[in-house]
């Protein structure tokens, strides 16, 4: 609770009405995410397609990220940030509406489910968009000793803000299935619920409006200091791959488990949806107290200490997931949610100080792709070993993967420079 307070009062020092701004953003497009993140698979399944279709649609969802990872980047460094903001929450919002409208739906001699592909394919691409873009927009309003503490409590009000976006999800079908005429279960149910994810990630822009050219000034004391005027020289194409490489093994790390999370709760513990989303909700919120905390664990370790070793310790948690016992597990799955949201803040501000300001969209969305890349294999894999046996190697694989992610970047050339 200290460490949260030291980290709330030095956001609150340090933040302009750009960064508040920003993180008003997160916490509606947070909202969007997690609801449909609690629904879709069980969406899916009330349409009667089993893990294996819920594991293809993951990696859909991700193969967009590796396909246009460095276009969404380098249009990041050409447009700017904020612009492509605006593009992806847009597309993110409509994306999402036209899937739901679409159910039933052939089109020529695609078949409802392939064009459902389709549209998700699309969804994905402005996930990688907003995700991409946000980092270096917010890089652009903040000092350079700022980026941990500031890209934790962002990373906070998103992951966070979970906690309420998973107990709605979980509440949503079984408040509207009387309206409908039908049982919580129903597709119907499911499809009208998934809409507030349209209606919160719609919202998402408004608080973007009005930010004047965020993703070309600098910071408040900044904008004449010489640490903005003496830029770093451009970081090969190559290396740049190289410092994205941890990303692929985090996203193995969690594509096996993480899209099938909702699956595991219900299938391997027979607990409601309700229960369920008040498992993923308090995932959501460990994970937004990790964010915030991996500030002042970034001061006492370092940046670079402090991302591999969060992912290094998340290993072990997986493993006690293989336990059977329904309290063991939902502590051990809290646990691995607050160290995973430690690390992602921490990761992107190493990125952002190992590479120049020009190149810094290029570098988040390639370790976006990378991440991508690991995930979207995972979760496939991870579909069909879920139905041709259990979980408990799909466990054994995930944290196999965080140590790997954690040992590379604790041995790769990243600079511990702030600048």
């Amino acid at each position: 609770m200290i460490a949260i307070r030291s980290q709330w009062r030095a956001f609150v020092a340090g933040a302009s009405p750009a960064v508040y701004r920003i993180l008003l953003h997160g916490m509606l497009y947070g909202l969007s995410f997690s609801i449909s993140d609690m629904l879709f698979n069980f969406y899916l399944h009330s349409l009667g397609y089993n893990n294996a279709i819920a594991g293809e649609f993951q990696s859909i969802f991700r193969v967009a990220g590796v396909l246009l990872g460095i276009p969404v980047g380098m249009s990041i460094d050409r447009l700017s940030a904020q612009r492509m903001l605006y593009i992806g929450i847009l597309s993110y919002g409509l994306g999402w509406a036209a899937l739901l409208l679409s159910h039933g739906m052939t089109i020529g001699s695609l078949s409802a489910l392939q064009l459902m592909s389709i549209i998700y394919f699309f969804i994905g691409a402005a996930n990688l968009t907003i995700n991409s873009a946000v980092v270096p927009l917010l890089s652009t309003v903040i000092e350079p000793h700022q980026r941990a503490s500031m890209f934790g409590v962002s990373a906070a009000a998103s992951t966070a803000i979970g906690f309420f976006g998973s107990l709605l999800g979980g509440s949503l079908p079984g408040w509207l299935a009387p309206w409908l005429g039908v049982a919580a279960t129903d597709e119907r149910a499911y499809r009208s619920a998934l809409f507030a994810a349209v209606i919160f990630g719609l919202l998402a822009v408004l608080p973007l409006i009005g930010i004047k050219r965020a993703a070309h000034g600098m910071s408040r004391q900044g904008i004449n200091s010489n640490t903005v005027i003496q830029e770093k020289p451009n970081v090969s194409f190559s290396r740049l791959l190289l410092f994205a490489s941890p990303s692929v093994f985090f996203g193995i790390a969690g594509g096996m488990f993480v899209p099938f999370q909702n699956l595991y709760f219900r299938q391997q513990f027979n607990e409601p949806d309700s229960v369920v989303g008040i498992c993923i909700a308090l995932g959501s919120f460990a994970m937004g107290v990790g964010s915030i905390i991996g500030g002042p664990m970034a001061q006492r370790w370092g940046v670079r200490r402090g991302a591999a070793f969060s992912r290094i310790l998340a290993a072990p948690l997986m493993i006690v997931m293989l336990i059977t016992n329904f309290y063991v597990v939902s502590v051990a799955y809290d646990l691995n949610r607050m160290l995973v949201g430690l690390t992602f803040p921490l990761f992107s501000a190493l990125m952002m100080q190992t590479v120049p300001l020009r190149q810094r969209g290029t570098a988040t969305s390639m370790s976006s792709m990378t991440w991508s890349l690991g995930w979207a294999g995972a979760s496939i894999l991870s579909g069909y070993m879920q139905d041709a046996g259990s979980f408990n190697l799909v466990l054994i694989v995930s944290g196999l993967s965080y140590v790997v992610s954690g040992l590379l970047i604790y041995y790769l050339p990243y600079t511990d420079k702030l600048d």
